[in-house]
């Protein structure tokens, strides 16, 4: 048997940022003639208290968040049927044992899985599963400002043990050489490394949903009901009904907007087809630009928030020129979006960062192999 390359990410997030992402970073490495599996490390799931509390949640998002069970429903079946996933490793030590015999390389990234949430370092998300000389991060995400000094011993360690170094955000760059002297390359999401065409063509059929014609779309993580007021007063000066998704934190309590539930390539056909995009979400923004949209962009966040993770989305702004789509609500939704998005200019910039991303990626897996 081939060794294949092994990828350690949030995959089986029912969420579509996570999903997607994902799913781009596989593909990407499979297009290159790769075989790769997202590692199914999951030892919680030989516990019978685990169980029992993934079924109470899942019955109680049924009784109160219907529409919101569905759509994960919808995730998993599209993780499911197009994901390449590892037979599971229950322990830990069983990934160890059989990690150099079955890996060729091991990568980790994108999302937050270096976010360290609750104080708890997880050894797995820096590939201490298998040799120093496999390990390669591409794009994973610190997501805060800091690390929290009791896990910072952990944390330099394991990072200054990966051989091929890069993070998804300038700041988790800063942080990075602050604390280890390491200059981690800044890359794209890899959902940023397929182009619009090749994710039109991984959607298939580009048809409209359920026939919505000239609409604006809003997708929404936040609990903040403002975004969905400034929604409406959009809907208002342009006359275009509102289609929006509900999430897990957000709910969307006006009948002025209709509720969908979609997969993950209709979601990204919502955004693909909508006249205007609102969104507070990473990869709501990415995506946005990836299909070309007139979009503006909700803080999530306080910048003063010990858990603020604004900082993902400032950087992609950053990198393509396109800070003015922030929006601060001084300026009513039909000044904001008289100022056209010049997106001959995003794409230069896009590309450029593309083709570094993919060169680290690639230069990094050829000499993990060549070694």
């Amino acid at each position: 048997m081939d060794k294949k390359i092994a990828i350690v990410t949030m995959w089986a997030n029912p969420n579509y940022g996570s999903t997607l992402q994902a799913y781009a970073l596989q593909k990407v490495i499979r297009k290159w003639g790769y075989e790769s599996e997202f590692i199914n490390f999951c030892p919680e799931k030989r516990s019978p208290s685990y169980r029992l509390s993934r079924l109470l949640k899942d019955v109680i998002i049924l009784g109160c968040r219907p529409k919101v069970h569905l759509q994960r429903r919808r995730i998993r079946k599209f993780i499911s049927s197009h994901f390449f996933v590892s037979p599971p490793y229950y322990t830990y030590k069983d990934l160890c044992d059989k990690a150099d015999e079955r890996y060729s390389a091991a990568i980790c990234g994108s999302d937050q899985i270096w976010s360290n949430a609750g104080g708890y370092i997880n050894p797995f998300y820096y590939l201490t599963f298998i040799s120093k000389d496999k390990r390669i991060s591409y794009a994973p995400s610190i997501g805060y400002n800091h690390v929290s000094d009791d896990i910072l011993p952990k944390f330099i360690e394991y990072v200054s043990d990966i051989r091929f170094l890069s993070i998804r955000e300038k700041q988790g760059a800063e942080i990075i050489k602050q604390h280890t002297r390491r200059d981690a390359e800044v890359v794209l999401d890899p959902t940023l490394l397929l182009s619009k065409e090749e994710w039109e063509k991984e959607m298939k059929q580009m048809g409209n949903i359920s026939g919505f014609e000239n609409y604006i779309f809003c997708y929404l993580l936040g609990k903040n009901q403002a975004p969905i007021q400034y929604a409406c007063q959009l809907s208002q000066f342009t006359g275009y009904p509102i289609v929006g998704v509900e999430t897990k934190f957000s709910q969307i309590k006006t009948r002025e907007i209709k509720r969908i539930v979609v997969g993950p390539f209709d979601w990204l056909r919502l955004i693909r087809n909508a006249s205007y995009v609102l969104t507070d979400s990473l990869h709501g923004t990415l995506f946005s630009i990836i299909f070309r949209k007139q979009f503006g962009v909700f803080k999530r966040f306080r910048d003063d928030d010990p858990i603020c993770q604004n900082s993902r989305i400032y950087n992609i702004l950053d990198i393509t020129g396109l800070q003015s789509r922030m929006i601060t609500y001084e300026a009513p939704p039909g000044t904001f979006f008289e100022e056209r998005i010049d997106y001959d200019k995003v794409q230069l910039l896009l590309d450029l960062e593309r083709h570094k991303s993919l060169m680290f990626l690639e230069r990094a897996i050829s000499a993990v192999h060549a070694s």
